[in-house]
This record gives structure tokens, sequence and C-alpha cells, in this order.
């Protein structure tokens, strides 16, 4: 499952998306930007100010909804 998670990843890089973050308390953050580098574990995610990580098991729960 995770794989299947990391490849779609790898097949987004560079791409423009939308993504919506769980941050807790019923609390959203929406960040747009694009798939910078995938490693074994965590995923980057480059915005026009900041640089944030993911993990493959954050979308696989739900923590985090991508959309284009």
């Amino acid at each position: 499952m995770l794989s299947e998670i990391r490849k779609k990843i790898e097949g987004l890089k560079g791409k423009k998306i939308k993504l919506c973050v769980d941050i807790g308390r019923n609390k959203n953050e929406i960040y747009e930007g694009y798939v910078l580098d995938t490693y074994k574990n965590i995923w980057t995610f480059k915005t026009e100010t900041d640089v944030k990580s993911f993990g493959y098991s954050d979308i696989l729960i739900n923590s985090v909804v991508i959309s284009s």
C-alpha cells in the first residue's frame, strides 16, 4: 500500500498541486506548490516560502489530502 502511494507521489514530482493538511483540533491548512523530492520514508513539498516534509503514511491515514 505504501509503495503504491510512493509511486503516485513520484509521478507528481514537479507538477503544481494543492495539499490540505490536517493540523489537529478540526483545523486544516492548504498549501500550493510542487513535490520537490521523494525519499525512502518521506517526501518534500515546496511552497513559495517553505519546504515541508511528509510521510507516505500521512496520505494513508488522510492527514494529508492531495488535489490538483
